[in-house]
């Protein structure tokens, strides 16, 4: 794999993790916990995944298969929004003016 592929693949990675530690956070804090969550972190996990906005269209409920079967594809198109980003970054970047 060459180097651009290396920091595409890593930044996949990335928001792929984020998705996860978003989900780890709303098992934490969820309704039976005595964790209450904060609003300025949720907003600002929504803002670092914005593939997160399809679980409101959706709502399942916390720890059911479709609650992680609809987080694991939020999580796979968090992490190709974060390779995009990094290869379009890669390619305005190396571009000669």
């Amino acid at each position: 794999m060459t180097a651009p592929g290396r920091g595409i693949f890593r930044s996949a990675v990335l928001g792929f993790a984020v998705t996860a530690v978003f989900v780890s956070y709303q098992l934490v804090t969820g309704s039976g916990s005595p964790l209450t969550r904060s609003s300025v972190l949720m907003i600002s996990f929504v803002c670092v995944c914005p593939p997160s906005i399809l679980s409101i269209a959706f709502d399942p409920d916390i720890g059911t298969n479709n609650f992680y079967a609809l987080w694991t594809c939020i999580g796979v198109l968090n992490g190709a929004l974060y390779a995009l980003v990094r290869m379009l970054l890669g390619r305005r970047l190396r571009r000669p003016n």
